[in-house]
């Protein structure tokens, strides 16, 4: 945790590679996506975008109160206001880069989990449970791999109240790189079809 508050302090952006995989309990379904991930912290508040390029190519985008995805090939974004939930959002995406201990153990109880081997590296497991009675009906437990001397997770899982669960793995991590506001933004076609899932 100490090691995790020092990271978090000098925090700015961070870059990784990712792959990313979504199991559904009900149906025994693993799907896996892999891609490049983007987050920085700003005065504003936090922002990421996630690019799949396999096996399909997605773009998803959060930034303020908007989260968006856009699909490449059926040229359209879904656009979503997550409104009260954006601070929610923003801790997720951060979550073992720029989240202080303290902030942590406001929204979660915390525990070692034990020591794994992990890409052939010693990790510390933590589990994170979620203290909100609402989140819970979401989230049952968040689990991050840290390696021996480090400050940021190699592997993060999220596992949910059905048993379904998404385990995110990062490689090429770079804490801080020199990114250009540009390459946070969602760049559409102009005759992009927009779509509102929520209204």
């Amino acid at each position: 945790m100490a090691r995790m508050d020092a990271a978090a302090k000098s925090f700015q952006s961070f870059s990784a590679n990712i792959k990313w995989t979504d199991y559904t309990a009900v149906l025994s379904d693993t799907s896996v996506r892999s891609g490049t991930v983007r987050a920085h912290k700003t005065k504003q508040g936090a922002g990421g975008i996630v690019e799949f390029t396999e096996p399909e190519p997605s773009v998803q985008r959060f930034g303020g109160r908007t989260f968006e995805t856009y699909y490449p090939k059926a040229n359209t974004v879904d656009i979503i206001d997550v409104g009260k939930r954006a601070g929610a959002v923003e801790q997720f995406l951060l979550l073992g880069f720029a989240i202080p201990s303290a902030d942590l153990r406001k929204t979660y109880d915390i525990k070692l989990g034990g020591t794994e081997q992990l890409g052939g590296m010693h990790t510390s497991r933590l589990e994170l449970t979620p203290k909100s009675a609402e989140t819970q009906k979401v989230i049952s437990k968040i689990e991050l791999w840290i390696p021996e001397g480090q400050a940021n997770p190699i592997q993060e899982k999220v596992s949910k109240p059905s048993k379904d669960y998404t385990l995110i793995n990062y490689s090429g991590l770079k804490i801080n790189p020199s990114l250009p506001e540009s390459s946070f933004e969602l760049k559409l076609p102009p005759n992009v079809r927009k779509n509102y899932p929520e209204h």
